[in-house]
């Protein structure tokens, strides 16, 4: 599929999410549950979270690959074109995330922080009730956890739709959703209580995004700062995706303290909308120059 055609699906994508705020009508993961639900109770499987995993996701991707080399051997554009965008939107995070940060920045502002720990939880990159036990620590746990999920639901997907195509984007949102279904998985049921396979690989998948997403960042922002952050741990594998990010938004804002407290929610939409809408014009580029 030709660049000019996936950045019209780019385009049409972020429309539809953005209009619709979720997209519950597409994003069933009742049928994905199942499945991962089935490999766990073969008893060849259970032992093994690697193996479970990747038949976990490599099922699905293979599926979706044999659909997409049908549809262009037989020369089936428009429908391709409607398998790509409805991938596209399913590889999108779950929940209405515009919604989520509007209702925090309100609690905020009237200074209802027993509303904005529970406001929190939504965000928390464990997918459990918030952390934090004072002020300052739900401060920190949200420049960690909020740039994360404004990344993981809508960037990654789309620049690896872009640059890769349906499957890795739909890859990428299936070892996410992996991941959330272990945590509520009961370690008792598995001989592995703790498979973090997914979140391993799933650090790979972001490393590119992430770190394009947080030099962009420096642009929108104060560049020297993000470039000393992202320099020190540009290579790192001791980095997590959410970390590298929080210091990088730091860093564009020209340091902690340049972040107040009432104006988290606001400042951080911001900056990362300019960030999205930079690599948005970055593609139209390349779709011209192409």
């Amino acid at each position: 599929m030709g660049c000019a055609v996936s950045f019209l699906i780019v385009l049409l994508a972020i429309v539809v999410l953005e209009s619709n705020g979720q997209l519950p009508f597409l994003q069933r993961d009742q049928w994905l549950r199942q499945w991962h639900d089935q490999l766990v109770g073969v008893s060849v499987l259970r032992d093994s979270a690697t193996l479970r995993l990747a038949l976990f996701v490599i099922a699905p991707v293979a599926l979706l690959v044999f659909i997409v080399v049908q549809l262009r051997s037989h020369e089936y554009g428009l429908l391709l074109f409607v398998v790509d965008l409805l991938v596209l939107l399913y590889s999108f995070g779950r929940g209405d995330l515009k919604a989520q940060m509007a209702t925090l920045d309100a609690d905020i502002a009237r200074d209802d922080l027993q509303a904005a720990f529970h406001d929190a939880a939504v965000f928390n990159l464990g997918h459990r009730a918030s952390s934090a036990v004072t002020s300052d620590a739900l401060f920190d746990e949200l420049t960690r956890s909020l740039p994360y999920r404004i990344f993981e639901r809508t960037f990654a997907p789309l620049f690896l739709f872009f640059f890769f195509g349906a499957p890795a984007a739909l890859a990428y949102r299936l070892l996410a959703l992996h991941g959330d279904m272990e945590l509520d998985q009961d370690p008792a049921e598995t001989a592995d209580p703790a498979p973090n396979t997914a979140n391993k690989i799933l650090w790979f998948f972001e490393w590119l995004p992430s770190r394009a997403l947080a030099f962009t960042l420096g642009l929108m922002g104060n560049f020297s700062h993000t470039a000393t952050r992202l320099q020190e741990q540009l290579f790192s594998t001791e980095t997590s995706t959410a970390d590298l990010l929080q210091q990088c938004f730091y860093g564009a804002l020209g340091g902690v303290e340049n972040v107040s407290d009432s104006d988290l929610v606001p400042q951080m939409r911001a900056l990362f909308t300019r960030g999205i809408m930079a690599w948005l014009v970055v593609i139209a580029i390349l779709v011209l120059v192409s």
